[in-house]
């Protein structure tokens, strides 16, 4: 069987693809790990910048209301420093939208310090 140079290219082009080898052109990109870091980088600076803005406004609108100049806008803003690095902690450990305190096995919500049945 002989094949024309056009049908070999063609095949050898599809089983490149088929092989991985050769992407296929259509096909929609990967998403470069690159963006994925740089995306988690700038998410977890925006979560800690903007939980140390609100704990400082809510301290300096606190200590302009009760006239007791710096102590909430510092206590505040320690706190606002603490839950900017608790909210890190939970987006970089995928704890982010987990609700309540259980573990979720074989579609099975189960408390921690229950026994597995």
């Amino acid at each position: 069987m002989s094949l024309t140079p056009e049908e070999l290219s063609r095949q050898i082009k599809e089983a490149r693809i088929k092989q991985g080898q050769d992407p296929d052109p259509t096909a929609p990109k990967p998403a470069q790990p690159g963006n994925a870091a740089t995306a988690k980088a700038v998410r977890a600076a925006t979560e800690l910048v903007a939980a140390l803005m609100v704990g400082g406004f809510l301290g300096y609108w606190l200590d302009t209301w009760l006239n007791t100049k710096p102590l909430f806008m510092i206590l505040l803003f320690f706190a606002g420093f603490a839950a900017g690095f608790l909210n890190i902690y939970r987006a970089q450990t995928g704890q982010e939208f987990k609700v309540g305190m259980g573990d979720l096995k074989d579609g099975k919500e189960t408390q921690k310090g229950d026994k597995e049945q």
